[in-house]
Parts: C-alpha cells; structure tokens; sequence
C-alpha cells in the first residue's frame, strides 16, 4: 500500500476542501505555531480509525467539526479521505473493489449523527478500517505516525507501555484484536456453561417437586369431588329452611294490614280538627300585623321629623359663621391688592435704568472686537517669521550632523583595517608547521589499518553464537508451546472438574442412595432405570423414605444373556437385596422373569417381572450417575495432566538456561566487535582529522596572504576617504548666526501674543457685564408681570366673596321660621304612637292564647301519625321477610342451576344422597367447611404436573446437549487462544531482535559512537513483559534511558523510533517537530538518518518542522497559513522542481 494524497473538508480549521498530496522521499510541513500543521496528522490519524477524543485535543469527537469564527459559520459535518495506491499481492481489499487499483477510505462525522466510513464507497465498519490499516503495517497508533510529545512519552513511559510500540513493530495488533474476541468468546461460553449447569440442577430440583405435586393433585381432586357433594346438600338445606320462613312471614304481614287502616282512621280526625284551628290562627296573625305596621309607620314620621328639626338649627349656626369668614378675607385681600401697587412701581424704575446701562454696553463692544482682531493678525505674522528661522537653523545643524558622520565613519574604517592586519599578522605567525601535520597523517593511517584487521577478526563467533541462539530460540518456543498446550489441557479438565464437583455438590443431603452408589461406566441408565425415584431415598433410618436393608432373598436363576447389575455397581450393603433381583442385559429380548426379579437395559428400558414397562425413566438420576462417574475419572487425570505440566516447565526453565549462557556470550562476543569498531572508527575519526587540519592548513596560507593584499589597498583608500571628510567639514558654518536670529523672532512673538490676550480679555470683561445687565432685566420684567398678576386675582376674589355674602343672607332668611312648624307636628305624632302602641299589646295577648290551642291539635296529630307509621313499618316488616326469604329460595335455586345445572328440589337425585339424611344448613355448613380446610391444608396444587413433567424431562434432554456442545466450543476456544499466544510470541521475539539490531547501528549513527541495546524486564513471558533502554553514549557508562541527558534522551527516543519503524516499513511516517529539542550538529546527522532511510525504504515521509536547516533538506514544501483568523490553507512548493528552475535560468 502507498499512500498518495490526504483531503480534508470542514476537519477543524481546514473548513475549505483541502487536499495534500504525499509523493516519495521527503515533504514538509512549514507554518507559525497555531495554523493548524498538527491537524494534517490528527487527520490522518482520524481517518485511520482513532476514536478517543483526548488523543484528538477535544472533550468529544464533534470537536473535530470546525466550529465557526467570527465571519465563518460552524459547519455540520467533517470529512476525510485518504486514497492508497494498492499493490499486487496486497490483501487488505475486504472484497471491497477488489478490481480497483486505488483504495480511498472515507470517514465523515455529521453532528448528532456520529461517524461513518466508507472503502471504495462501499460502508464498512470501523473494525474494517482498523484491520485494513493493521495489515498495511500501520494505523492510528503506529509508532510511524509521531505527534508532537511522542519523543517525552517514550522518555517518561513505563516499560509495559514501550512494549506496545514494539508489539506494533511485530504487526501483531491484529493478533490481539483476535485473541481477544476469542476470550470474549470463550468468557462467554463459560458464563453460558455455568448458567445451564445450573438450568439442569434446577431442572433436576423441579422434576423431583413435581412428582410431589402430581401426588397432592390426585388427593386435592378426591376431596374436590366430596366438597361439590356436601356443598349440594347446603344448598338444598338452605332452600328447604327459605320456603319455610316465606311462608310465617306471609301470615305476620296480613295481620299487620288490619292495624294500619285503625291508625289511619285517627290521623284522618286528628287533621281536621288542625286545620279549623289554623285557619282562625292566621286571621289573628294578619290583624296583629296591620295594627304593629300602623305603628311603625307613625315611628317613622316622628323620628324625620325630629332629625329635620336638628339639621336646621345646625345649619343656620353654620351660615352665621361663613358670613364671619367672608368679612375676614374681604379685608385680607384689600391688603393685598395695596402692596402689589408698590411694587409695581419699584419695578418699572429698575426696569429703566438697566435698558440705558444695556445701550452703552452694546456701544462699546464693536471697538473692542476690532482690537482683538488686529492683535491676532500681528501675532501671526510674528510667528510665520520665527517657523523660517526655526527651519533654516534646522538645515544647518543637519549638515552639521552629516559632516560629522562622515567623518567618524571614515575614521572607524581606517581603524577596523588597522586591527584586522595587526590580527591577520598574528595569526600568521601562530600556524603549525606543515610538516608536522603530514607526520601525524601518516601514523594515524597505519593505525587504521591495524583497527580494521581486528574488527573484521570478530564477526566469526558471533556468527556461530548466533546460530546457537537461534537454535536454542526455537528450542524455547517448542517448550513454550508444548507447555501452553499442557496448561491448556489441564485447564480444561480442572475446568470441567470443577462445574461438575459444584453441581454435584448441590446436593440437599450426601445421605441419599444416589450418592453412594458408583455403577460401572455405562451401566449408569440401567441403574436409574431400575430404581428410579428410590435413588432418592436416604440410606439408613433417615426421613419417611429410606433404604433400611433386608435379608437377601432367594432369587430364580439369571435370565439368558444377562448380568446381575450388583456385580456393576459398588453401593452400600442397604442396596444389595435390591440390586440383586436385577439384570442388565444390552436389549430386552423379552427373556422370562421370576417373581421379584427385573429387567433393564444399558440404555435405561426397564421390564419387571410383573410384566410393568418403563421407558426413558430416571434421565435426570442416570446423567447424575454419569456426571458422578465423570468426576471420579477427572480426579484420576488431574494427577497426571499436572505431572507433565511440571515436566515442560523444568524442560522450558533448562531451555531458558542455555539461551541466557548463549546470550551471555554472545554479549561479551559483541562487546568486543564494538570495542574493535570503536577503535576503528576512533583511527578513522583521527586519520581525517589529520588530512582536514594538513588540507586547512595549506588553504589558510593562501587565504591569508591574499588577505593580507586587500587588507593594505583597503586601509590607504579609507585614509584618504577620512581626510576628504576631514575638509568638508571644515568648510561647514557653525550656526551662531542663525541661533541669534531666531532668539530675536521668538522675543517678538511672544509680545504680539501678550497684546492677544490682553484684548481678549477685555473683550471677555464687556460681554460678561452685557450678559449680567441682560439677565438682571429679564428678571425685573419678570417680577412686575408676576405682580400685576397677583392684583387682578385679588380683585377677583373680592368679587367672589361679596356674592357669596348675599347668598347666605338669602338663605338665613327662608330658614328663620322653620324650627317653630316642625316642632308642634313633631307633638301630634308623639300622642298619636301612644295610642298604637297600646292597641299592639292587647292583639298581642289573643294571638298567644289562639298559638296554644294550635300546638294542642298538633301534638294529637302527631300521636295519630305516629301510630299510623309503626303500624305500615310493622306490615312493610313482615312483607320485607317473606319477599326476603322468597329472593334466598329464588337464590338457592339459581345456585343450584349455576354450579349443578338442576333445580334445588331434584339436588337428592342429581347428586345421588338422601335428602331425608340432609341436616340443618349449619350441621352442613361445618361439614363443608371441615372438608375445605382439609383442602386448603394440602396448600398450593399443581394440576397439571404431569404434563409439566414430561415437558421438563424433554427440556432436559436438550440443555445436556447444549452442554456437550459448549464444552468442546470451549476446548477448541482456549486451544485456539494457545495458537494467538504461541504465534504472537514467536513474532514479537523476532520483531524484538530486529528492533535492537537497528536501534543499536541507528543509536551509533546519530551518536557518532558508542553502544545501546533493548532489554524485556518484569515477566518471562514476551507478551507481558517491559521494554527497557539501555544507552552509552560516546565517553559514558552504561545507563538507562531515565538517567541520560535530556538531548541525549531525545536522541535514543529518535533511534529507537526509527529501529521500530524499519523492522515493519509503513506505507507512510509523519513526525510532528521531532527535531524539535536537537541542536544545530544533531539536526544535520537526524537530516543525514532522514535521507537514509528514504533510501533504504519505499515509505513516504510528511515532517513537521520549524527548523530552517530541516527545512532545507526536504524534497518539497507544504506551507500552512492563517490568512484568515481561525481558517487554515495550504499552499505548496516544489524545491527540487525549483532547483532544476534555477540550474536552467
């Protein structure tokens, strides 16, 4: 798979469709911190299958949506495809356009919706892509995808954690994915194991709960039968004793009727001797009334007229005193009216003298503003003046300024020459000899020489080490495997051991016969067969059923071609009697029988000698029997299976002994060859120091002689240069005159600006007085209208009381004689109530003698009523009772057709009892209670156990098969799970060799030196162990990679990066600012490793840099800005395209 362009839309800041292509060889990635450089990998990434939203800078995956600027909307979904060029041999198509030669993957995020991948246009799931990528020896997480902090987390993560990065290496990722749905499976199917182990002891449990049940139901129908018997003859008892109170009941209402027309009679008499007395009642009523209405209407008359008498003497005290106040501010408003005249006349003088103060202040002010004028003009002639000076003494001093630089400039040169060929004397004179140099040239040659000749000596026994290792190596996996396999195998048995030892267990009592009883391997259905429910009995005195034993009795001779089953079946000596009038035979051949004596057959058929048959009995006690069986014989196989697990790990732990002897050698073997290495690239290092200090050396010469040359015509033009500045500064004014001129202009300025102010103040004064005198007049004209104001009104109000004076004396007039009228007809009226007050009593007395003799007549009618109404209570009583007792024999009667479909009279025949034995309804009514409580003490009935029960049988029969078929699912699940590991051993070792032998030669490129290796640490087994680094740099001891310098760090995180990326090339490598903590020297050999390894490999490389040097090393350039607040774009440069450009201009 080669990776060929990446196209993102509306992926974080790309919102715009954006698309970036990823030739061969080398392409960077340029822009300022926050454009958006680190978004191309997280695309990348994305599109890969990464779904922790952490490890994309977001708290939720929508946040890879871009999510709107000031001038840009949100947008609703993100989009990014990925298109691969697919090869040959490739196999990660997934039937997907299979025809095609290109793969793109799609994935598009919508808000709310989630995401959504596509191969080829076709919808996949993410497990897809993840497998797709996993094959193609990359993906979200391979370690060729290096975001920024990459370098750090492998500086400061666990060893556990490296491993995975080694794991990736080994492209064993996808082993994991598989193995771990194997467990899930295999977890799974051990869960439903354990759950229908318990279905089928629940089963078990239940099949013996409905034999008891089957038992109640029968007994529960026999006493249903003669509860409906007695409930008959209840029924016919109740109805006979009904049919006889009906008839009493009758007699009692017909003598009750008699009663009632006596009662009515009297209340007929008692009624009208009421309403005579009532109608003279209510004449006497209505006299009373008309005499008391008489007297209160007269009480009313007295009483207005006494209060109209009382409001007119008020009111006439009343007016007398608003005629007082009248009078009181008639003279008020005199006052008044003599101070607003006064006033008047003060204002109107004030008035005047302020408009002649006005008239000479308007006179004055023209001259004044003419004044000002003319002293503005003069100021600003005095100014434009002083602005030439000012600019022609700036001239001069800038020449003046000019001069000088010159000079100094001049002057600097002619002493930095003079410096630099006193320094290029000196360092001519501290050269070495040239002889000297080829002396050392040549010895350290002859010292290259020698190293070469040891380091090529070495290689032959690590060589052969080698191969022992790997021998041994493999010798290892095999004890691995095989012990795998073993501890597998015991598993499965201890596994199936314990399901069946925990399901045994259940168990309510170990005392019972099927516990004790051990028939021989398949004999074990014979045996429940032909004891059945007996097996669960207990053996010896213990509950209601127990074997308790017996003299064994004389028994016939063994029908033909059978055994007697007490010789297959080990059981207590309770059992023998039993078990020996049984023989097993393998088919009922219809053999004859004595008496007592049975017949069963290893599949479970059972035939006595009664001629009973039994087929398909006892399943549940037989699988019991042989899971009993099964259990014993695990017990013998733990033993063994442990036995060999033992001795494949003694073989495992010798192999591991031999490999660390190899290893061990084969360290110190590659010690030396380092150490030889070392040595001859130390002669090699010094070798071309030597020809680089003799080459430098002769070119220095040269070079300096020639500097030596320019040097000297430099310093003669630049002393001449210094004494041309020299006289043009001379020939320059010093500006002492122009300084004096523009002082003097100044001086006049500032005086034409004093007679400015000066008028302006003036100015200033006038118009201030103007605005007072204006104001003060304003508030005079003011005041004299607000007078005059005052006086009209006073006037008015004058006007107003005297009218209002007339009015009352009006009025006094027409009320004077009122009182005296109103007070003799307040006298008759008073004489006249008297009167009617006393007519009111006298009617008062003959209305409560006319009362009494009302409530005599009312009570007799009530002591009539009364009786009438116990006498029709009396008769409705006894019609009620015989209605009652015939609605009971009516109800007994529907009872009867209801529940036994006939009348009550022909209940005795119906039911067949004699109804001459039939008692009263309570003798019956207890006889039916005693039988239900009978009923009810057998509790809960299950009528339908036997159906139940046959049901439960066959539900039985296919959960045991269900077992059977989950316990070889799960044989070949872990067997399968023993595959996974052996496998991903085996390549995680090789991938782990291959790691270290590229992290080793990488590690002593970058360092120019020294030595490192990988270590597994913490566990034996590959798959759970750590990875450690151990690093020497050039000059060091032996270390690990916490202790190094943080360069140093970076450095072995890079080589170990780069060693992991070429044990499993990916189609592409992104490193996010790797170069990042290097420094200049370090940049250039990590540029160096750059070009190898494009060499080396067909992957395809996208590199994030700041760094100019980085930069310049790449094959092409991808620029990303942010021209736009919050939107980035890309923008691209070809540099090799750009250099041919260049060679052809």
């Amino acid at each position: 798979m080669q990776i060929k362009k990446l196209r993102l839309s509306g992926f974080k800041s790309f919102v715009d469709p954006t698309e970036l292509r990823i030739e061969k060889g080398l392409t960077g990635v340029v822009g300022p911190n926050g454009c958006g450089k680190s978004n191309l990998l997280e695309a990348i990434r994305w599109v890969m299958g990464e779904n922790s939203a952490k490890s994309m800078r977001g708290g939720g995956m929508e946040d890879v949506i871009f999510a709107g600027t000031e001038d840009r909307p949100e947008r609703q979904f993100a989009e990014v495809a990925l298109t691969a060029e697919r090869e040959t041999d490739d196999v990660t198509s997934l039937h997907v356009g299979d025809n095609d030669s290109e793969l793109e993957i799609v994935r598009r995020i919508e808000r709310g919706s989630g995401s959504a991948y596509r191969a080829n246009g076709t919808d996949v799931r993410a497990k897809d892509i993840a497998l797709i990528f996993a094959d193609a020896a990359t993906g979200a997480h391979s370690p060729a995808l290096v975001s920024q902090g990459k370098i750090s987390n492998i500086i400061s993560s666990k060893p556990e954690a490296r491993r995975e990065m080694l794991e990736e290496a080994a492209g064993i990722s996808g082993l994991h994915v598989r193995r771990r749905d194997a467990e899930q499976k295999l977890r799974a199917a051990e869960k439903n194991l354990s759950r229908l182990d318990d279905i089928l002891g629940d089963m078990e449990q239940r099949a013996a709960n409905l034999r008891r049940q089957a038992k109640q139901a029968e007994r529960y129908r026999k006493l249903s039968a003669e509860i409906n018997i007695v409930e008959g003859r209840l029924i016919y008892a109740r109805w006979k004793e009904a049919a006889a109170a009906s008839d009493l009941a009758k007699a009692e209402a017909e003598a009750a009727e008699a009663s009632v027309d006596a009662a009515h009679k009297e209340q007929q008499a008692a009624v009208t001797a009421q309403n005579e007395s009532a109608r003279a009642l209510g004449l006497l009523r209505a006299e009373v009334q008309r005499v008391r209405e008489q007297a209160s209407e007269s009480s009313h008359r007295l009483l207005t007229l006494t209060n109209e008498r009382d409001n007119l003497k008020s009111r006439l005290l009343d007016l007398q005193a608003q005629a007082q106040r009248i009078q009181e501010d008639n003279a008020r408003e005199d006052q008044l009216t003599r101070d607003a005249m006064e006033a008047l006349d003060r204002l109107e003088q004030d008035e005047k003298r302020l408009a002649s103060e006005l008239a000479e202040l308007n006179r004055e002010r023209p001259d004044l503003e003419r004044a000002v004028e003319r002293s503005e003009r003069a100021a600003s002639e005095a100014e434009v003046e002083l602005a030439k000076a000012v600019a022609e003494e700036a001239r001069i001093q800038a020449e003046i300024k000019v001069a000088n630089a010159a000079v100094d400039a001049a002057r600097a040169r002619h002493d930095r020459l003079a410096v630099e060929l006193d320094r290029l004397n000196a360092e001519r004179a501290e050269m070495g000899d040239e002889a000297e140099l080829e002396a050392v040239l040549a010895e350290a040659i002859a010292t290259r020489e020698a190293a070469q000749k040891a380091a090529d000596g070495s290689g032959g026994k690590i060589a052969s080490l080698e191969e022992q290792r790997i021998e041994a190596t493999a010798a290892r996996d095999s004890a691995q495997s095989g012990l795998a396999a073993l501890k597998a195998e015991r598993a499965g048995l201890q596994s199936e051991h314990d399901a069946l030892n925990r399901e045994l267990s259940k168990a309510e009592s170990t005392n019972k016969a099927i516990d004790r009883v051990k028939p021989a391997p398949g004999y074990e259905r014979a045996l429940a067969a032909a004891l059945g429910d007996d097996l669960l009995a207990s053996v010896g005195e213990d509950g209601d059923r127990f074997w308790g034993g017996a003299d064994k009795a004389l028994s016939g001779d063994a029908p033909s071609g059978t055994e007697i089953l007490l010789d297959r079946v080990q059981a207590p000596a309770e059992l023998h009697n039993r078990l020996s009038q049984i023989f097993v035979a393998d088919s009922d051949e219809g053999q004859a029988l004595a008496i007592g004596q049975r017949l069963v057959t290893k599949a479970g058929a059972l035939r006595r000698w009664d001629g009973f048959v039994a087929r398909d009995d006892g399943n549940a006690s037989a699988e019991r029997l042989v899971r009993a069986n099964r259990l014993r014989e695990l017990q013998e196989l733990l033993g063994p299976a442990g036995d060999r697990v033992t001795a494949a790990e003694t073989a495992l732990a010798t192999q591991r002994e031999a490999i660390t002897t190899i290893e061990t050698q084969l360290a110190e073997a590659r010690t030396a060859r380092r150490e030889a290495e070392e040595a001859l690239r130390r002669a090699l290092r010094e070798a071309d120091q030597a020809e680089e200090a003799l080459a430098w050396l002769r070119k220095r010469t040269a070079s300096l002689a020639e500097r030596d040359q320019a040097l000297k015509a430099e310093t003669a033009t630049a002393l001449a240069e210094l004494e041309a500045a020299q006289q043009e500064r001379a020939s320059q004014p010093d500006g002492a005159a122009q300084e004096q001129a523009r002082s003097a202009l100044q001086d006049q300025r500032d005086a034409a600006r004093g007679q400015v102010m000066s008028a302006q103040a003036a100015l200033s004064a006038i118009d201030q007085k103007l605005a007072q005198v204006k104001e003060q007049k304003a508030v005079a004209s003011a005041q004299i209208r607000s007078w005059q104001d005052r006086s009209g009104e006073a006037e008015a109000r004058m006007k107003e009381m005297a009218k209002r004076g007339a009015m009352i004396e009006a009025e006094v007039e027409t009320l004077a004689d009122r009182p005296r009228v109103i007070e003799v007809e307040v006298t008759r009226l008073a004489e006249q109530q008297d009167a009617l007050n006393a007519q009111v009593t006298e009617k008062d007395a003959e209305l409560q003698a006319a009362e009494l003799a009302q409530r005599d007549h009312e009570d007799r009618l009530a002591q009539a009523s009364e009786a009438l109404s116990q006498a029709r209570e009396t008769r409705a009583g006894a019609k009620a009772r015989a209605e009652n007792q015939d609605l009971r024999r009516m109800e007994m009667g529907r009872i009867s057709a209801e529940k036994f479909e006939c009348p009550a009279p022909v209940l005795p025949k119906k039911l067949e009892f004699d109804e001459n034995t039939v008692g009263d309804a309570a003798e019956e009514s207890a006889e039916l209670e005693r039988l239900t409580l009978s009923r009810e003490r057998i509790g809960p009935v299950n009528l339908v156990a036997a159906d139940e029960l046959a049901e439960l049988e066959t539900e039985w029969e296919k959960s045991t098969r269900e077992s059977e078929e989950l316990n070889e699912a799960i044989h070949q699940l872990r067997g399968s799970i023993g595959s996974l590991n052996r496998e991903g051993r085996q390549r995680l070792l090789a991938a782990f060799e291959e790691v270290d032998r590229h992290f080793q030669r990488l590690f002593a490129t970058l360092f120019d030196g020294g030595k490192a290796h990988l270590e597994m640490i913490n566990s034996d087994d590959p798959l759970e162990a750590g990875l450690e680094i151990m690093a020497q740099p050039p000059g060091k001891k032996l270390t690990s990679l916490t202790l190094l310098s943080g360069g140093e760090q970076a450095l072995t995180a890079v080589a170990l990066i780069f060693g992991l990326f070429l044990t499993n090339p990916a189609p592409i490598c992104v490193l996010d600012e790797v170069d990042a903590p290097l420094d200049d020297a370090n940049i250039e050999r990590f540029c160096d490793l750059l070009d190898k390894m494009v060499a080396e490999t067909s992957t395809r490389y996208l590199i994030v840099t700041h760094n100019a040097v980085t930069m310049s090393r790449m094959h092409r350039l991808f620029g990303v800005t942010m021209v736009e607040r919050g939107i980035s774009q890309l923008v691209s440069v070809d540099l090799n395209a750009a250099e041919e450009l260049l060679a052809a201009e």
